[in-house]
């Protein structure tokens, strides 16, 4: 057998070795409900959040400062009074992606039996290890005050702190009420300058129709017609307005994501930096009842913004109106 060269690859090598390089997640990914084996890794596996190996430039693409199979070293505080700082070697098995910067560029996932001993939250004397926070995912629809206070009602509140989500997030949730309530009331100053809008107009249209309004009364036509055509006509204008601006909204909504790109694209600026709104992408809620709201509000305006133009054209008289000009 003739000798060959360990440290020689083959093209085939060498891609598959280029594929790992630009996209880990497909060739070295473990398998669905792989165990961080110790006896597999060099030191304890770890899966770290995307934000803590990677960045994101601007065309959005991820670049890898470290990938699966290397090997890093942590240094974290010890869990005894006071903390002390402490380091060990890990290995990276996977990475995490939550769609949340805050926990993809903070956290990371270990071995919680091998956490417990490197912090030293096993108690020496009997074994039993220890843990700082537990967290209880519910359904969709559970009622969660309901569920806290019934914890709360079986842990005393001395040695365990129960608390939601909302109730962490207080602050962040009070000013995003603030800025809804904020929001809704510039959005309803808007829509109401439009009505003035509206209202301008139908009287500029009284005033110019006004030997045509004539000229039906003249031919027979009530009163009550004459304010009907002009009621009509503010429904006609609020049901357009509303079904384009129902039209365009979504259609801004489900791109909103494909816009911000373009506009950062174009201006070389990051328009949703994930580091201050938390969200890799700008998250989109489309609430049926609340476009129905909207919709209904905006008929009302451009029907409530007719009704004095059409009075004023119903009390027209037939003579007065032929003589005008």
């Amino acid at each position: 057998a003739s000798p060959t060269d360990d440290s020689s690859e083959t093209p085939s090598d060498t891609a598959a070795t280029d594929e790992k390089r630009t996209n880990p997640f497909q060739t070295a990914r473990p398998k669905q409900g792989h165990v961080m084996d110790m006896a597999e890794e060099q030191f304890t596996g770890i899966v770290p959040g995307i934000g803590l190996a990677s960045f994101r430039n601007r065309q959005g693409v991820d670049q890898f400062l470290s990938l699966p199979g290397d090997d890093v070293k942590i240094t974290f505080p010890t869990a005894g009074t006071p903390p002390k700082a402490v380091s060990d070697n890990f290995t990276i098995v996977d990475f995490y992606e939550s769609k949340m910067s805050e926990y993809d560029s903070n956290f990371v996932f270990v071995p919680i039996d091998a956490l417990q001993r490197m912090r030293g939250m096993i108690n020496p004397q009997t074994g039993i290890p220890s843990v700082n926070s537990i967290q209880i995912r519910l359904k969709p629809d559970a009622k969660l005050n309901e569920v806290r206070d019934r914890l709360r009602e079986v842990f005393p509140s001395d040695l365990y702190a129960i608390a939601t989500w909302k109730d962490k997030q207080g602050p962040l949730l009070s000013a995003v009420d603030m800025e809804m309530a904020v929001l809704n009331i510039l959005l309803f100053l808007i829509i109401a300058v439009a009505g003035f809008g509206i209202l301008a107009i139908f009287f500029m249209i009284v005033v110019e129709k006004t030997r045509d309004i004539g000229i039906l009364k003249a031919l027979g036509a009530t009163s009550s017609g004459i304010a009907g055509i002009f009621l009509g006509y503010g429904l006609f204008l609020g049901l357009v307005g509303a079904g384009a601006g129902l039209i365009l909204g979504l259609s801004i909504t489900w791109n909103i994501n494909q816009i911000r790109q373009a506009v950062e694209w174009c201006t070389g600026s990051r328009v949703f930096d994930p580091s201050i709104y938390y969200f890799f992408q700008i998250p989109t809620i489309v609430h049926p009842v609340t476009i129905g709201w909207i919709i209904v509000g905006a008929v009302a305006i451009a029907i409530g913004s007719s009704v004095l133009p059409a009075v004023r054209a119903a009390r027209l008289h037939a003579v007065e109106a032929l003589r005008h000009e």
